[in-house]
């Protein structure tokens, strides 16, 4: 699959090392892994595997 040239990633963890400016995440790739017990239909199913606190 091919992604634009212009895609980004919108981010508002701030406590995340990758978020730049409050809203928009640095890397050029990310990791998107499953919440525990997904598969309920709720909006938090999801969690960002390439996360990293910031120091």
């Amino acid at each position: 699959m091919e992604y634009p040239k212009d895609q980004t990633i919108g981010c508002e963890v701030k406590s995340c090392r990758f978020n730049e400016s409050g809203a928009s995440c640095s890397l050029k790739k990310i990791c998107v892994r499953p919440a525990r017990d997904c598969a309920t239909g709720r909006e938090n199913e999801s969690l960002c595997g390439s996360y990293e606190h910031c120091d």
